[in-house]
């Protein structure tokens, strides 16, 4: 390596770790002070298309009465979900969560203890002092899990708490975005044209060619995902009421978000459920939601590779590290921004705009 090789590799490293250090004080301290404004700027965006649609239609009707409009139904529509959500899914799911004592104490804990003493009888036969320490490994576990069991109340009782004593703040910044993205919506091509006439021309150039294939690839796919996790919801829903499962509603919810993160998938959560009541004799429900699993597997197999259609083409190695960094580091905001990073700075890499790797 030449030393000029080496000046290339020592400012290429100094400008990655500046674009990390401004991206990190974004992300952890700027953007709650702008979060109104992001919000709103996105919700005026995502409601272009819906406008610039009715305006075909509508003679005589002014672009910001129409977007006014847009955003007012929009919000109303906002307002149902968020009623129905609060109704139905939190209230099962709020019993769900006050069960699971009952549920681990009586049905799961007993099996691991059973589990306990089948190990030590076993073991005791080749060592004792090889079954005293895996019956301390696992009573060490079942009294972690039995903690953990037990805190759950409290754990929703501060975060609960903590809710109420922040929902001013909350209510302030719900309040601004709605009033952001009315006015941003009116007035959305003179706030874009301002925004780019501060930025270089090169930049907007590569701006414009990342939006386009946002929109035209990663946001195809993250609807096709989205309708994904749809129909995996309602699968799950139809086979737990058929199978008379209590919770049904929450755990469908619980389980179609868990299906689209890399590894966990409906298996994570349908065949442990599955083991434990064929243990416990359940053999109904046991087998029901083996065949459930397997049911949503095949469909859902049969149906991806012609819903998303255009794969992007991120190792799943890369998608659980970004994921895993983008949580670490910005929370569920960075969970789920992560990977559409990642995508992004592969686009720009791939097409020559940037050069971090060959």
């Amino acid at each position: 390596m030449t030393l000029d090789d080496k000046k290339k590799f020592i400012i290429n490293i100094a400008f990655i770790l500046t674009i990390y250090a401004v991206l990190y004080f974004v992300f952890v301290y700027v953007i709650h002070w702008i979060m109104p404004f992001i919000v709103g700027f996105l919700i005026a965006l995502a409601l272009r298309p819906i406008g610039k649609f009715i305006r075909k239609y509508i003679q005589g009707g002014t672009g910001k009465g129409v977007a006014i409009f847009v955003v007012a139904l929009f919000y109303a529509f906002v307002a149902i979900l968020l009623w129905l959500f609060i109704t139905f899914l939190i209230t099962q799911l709020t019993d769900l969560i006050y069960s699971l004592p009952g549920l681990y104490f009586n049905k799961v804990e007993p099996i691991l203890l059973e589990f306990n003493d089948w190990i030590v009888a076993n073991m005791e036969l080749i060592s004792e002092d090889a079954a005293k320490t895996i019956s301390q490994v696992i009573t060490n576990g079942i009294n972690y899990i039995s903690d953990v069991i037990k805190n759950i109340s409290i754990n929703i009782v501060q975060m609960a708490t903590k809710l109420i004593s922040n929902f001013p703040l909350y209510l302030i910044s719900v309040i601004f975005t709605i009033i952001l993205s009315v006015f941003i919506s009116v007035e959305y091509d003179n706030i874009v044209a301002f925004i780019k006439r501060q930025l270089p021309d090169k930049f907007n150039s590569t701006f414009e060619e990342t939006r386009v294939f946002l929109i035209k690839k990663v946001w195809r796919m993250i609807k096709s995902y989205i309708i994904i996790m749809f129909i995996t919801f309602f699968e799950i829903l139809v086979g737990l009421t058929i199978l008379d499962a209590k919770y049904a509603l929450p755990i469908a919810a619980i389980i179609a978000i868990l299906d689209i993160m890399p590894v966990l998938g409906t298996g994570g959560i349908l065949i442990p459920w599955a083991i434990v009541e064929v243990i416990l004799k359940n053999y109904t429900l046991g087998f029901g939601l083996f065949a459930l699993y397997l049911a949503v597997t095949i469909i859902r197999n049969v149906v991806e590779p012609r819903i998303v259609g255009y794969q992007i083409g991120l190792h799943p190695i890369i998608t659980i590290t970004v994921m895993y960094a983008g949580l670490r580091l910005f929370g569920f905001f960075g969970l789920l921004m992560a990977p559409i990073t990642a995508i992004v700075v592969k686009y720009l890499n791939d097409t020559g705009k940037i050069k971090l790797y060959k």
